[in-house]
């Protein structure tokens, strides 16, 4: 008798975001009778689909204990089958009118939902972490280089060229002596124009 599968464990697939993939995912699976991943590789083939994807009985496994995220066509047609078993519309709203949760009003259909959940769990960012930085700003200057190439302090008419140290009364600069008022002196609230 083939064994059922259960969803992971914490030790198994830690907290993060594929396992709120993977856990979105149980939710269809539990719903659709918790079939075998054979049958659901089988119905799988008989979706009808623009370009005919293939989806394995290893593949379903896999992604169910959470050891891969696949690609987006074939979590949509595993994600498809286990609504069709379950009786459930993909389109349906994700979050329909409720006390309990209504974040600006939510209207991302089931598909919806998975595709964002499966995009985080590819990019490894939680889902209230922002789209993910790219590289880092670097910190430190670019190195000098002679002859006004890039990095260095002479003027080459490009960026940078017209960038002037802030007056020296200024006394919001930073960095900059501040010259000392006198209790005479004082400076205008009104606009210069």
């Amino acid at each position: 008798m083939p064994q059922i599968l259960r969803m992971p464990s914490e030790d198994e697939l830690p907290r993060g975001p594929k396992r709120i993939f993977v856990s979105e995912l149980f939710t269809y699976f539990r719903a659709a009778g918790r079939p075998s991943p054979a049958s659901i590789a089988a119905a799988a083939s008989r979706v009808p689909q623009p370009a005919r994807v293939t989806v394995s009985r290893e593949t379903v496994r896999r992604l169910l204990k959470g050891e891969t995220t696949s690609t987006w066509p074939k979590v949509k047609v595993v994600h498809e089958v286990l609504c069709q078993m379950a009786d459930h519309d993909p389109t349906w709203r994700r979050f329909p009118d409720s006390s309990d949760y209504d974040e600006e009003n939510d209207t991302r259909t089931l598909r919806e939902y998975i595709r964002d959940l499966w995009n985080d769990a590819v990019d490894g960012i939680e889902a209230d972490d922002g789209p993910p930085q790219l590289a880092p700003v670097p910190e430190a200057s670019p190195p000098r280089t002679p002859a006004g190439g890039w990095g260095s302090n002479a003027p080459s008419g490009g960026w940078g060229a017209s960038q002037q140290q802030p007056p020296q009364d200024d006394p919001w600069a930073t960095g900059a002596p501040q010259k000392k008022i006198s209790s005479q002196q004082a400076y205008s609230d009104e606009p210069p124009f």
